[in-house]
């Protein structure tokens, strides 16, 4: 099997750059805990309307994991952040104002530095059986529902994906999931 690492909690907590919450940092590519990244996955609790951090070269992606919804504000613009599919993309230059719609929103957030990255991020929630393939230059795969079948498949070999842990690869990934929300990032080099 290609390498690939699996992440288990515990995740670090890191406040947010603006002082006003915190994220809990799933997978970054920086070298140790607290040194600089040029991809990092994180999924914020949201409690109550703020700016966000601005991140000056980095390109955004976030959608709504746990909770209601998440409304985006930019400008006279307001945009609910998706709860499936793929995440609503911006600029971290950007002047975003989020405000969660009741109690107990956490977003999931994909940030890369666009000198070195393009990406996509994506919200699974899967009822039924199914089947996805993905393929970038690095797959991350998130099990979030703690009752979950998640089955991650490489060439011939298979792995389960426990809940709460992270899957990380390059190249093309086949998911096997059922009763599972699924965070998948993609991310490839510019």
């Amino acid at each position: 099997m290609r390498d690939f690492r699996v992440l288990r909690p515990p995740y670090r907590r890191v406040p947010w750059k603006n002082g006003l919450g915190s994220t809990l940092e799933i997978a970054t590519d920086a070298a140790e805990a607290g040194a600089p990244w040029t991809w990092r996955l994180s999924f914020a609790d949201v409690p109550l309307r703020a700016a966000f951090s601005h991140f000056a070269g980095i390109d955004r992606h976030i959608a709504v994991l746990e909770g209601a919804g998440l409304v985006l504000e930019r400008g006279a613009a307001r945009i609910e952040a998706p709860r499936e599919g793929q995440a609503f993309a911006f600029a971290g230059e950007d002047s975003i104002i989020g405000e969660p719609v009741g109690p107990g929103v956490i977003d999931a957030n994909l940030m890369l530095d666009r000198r070195h990255w393009l990406g996509a991020l994506e919200i699974l929630r899967v009822a039924v059986t199914q089947e996805v393939t993905i393929e970038s230059d690095l797959v991350l795969i998130h099990a979030r529902k703690p009752a979950c079948s998640v089955e991650i498949r490489i060439e011939d070999e298979s792995r389960t994906l426990p809940a709460d842990s992270t899957f990380i690869c390059g190249g093309t990934v086949t998911i096997a999931a059922t009763e599972a929300t699924l965070v998948v990032a993609r991310i490839a080099h510019r």
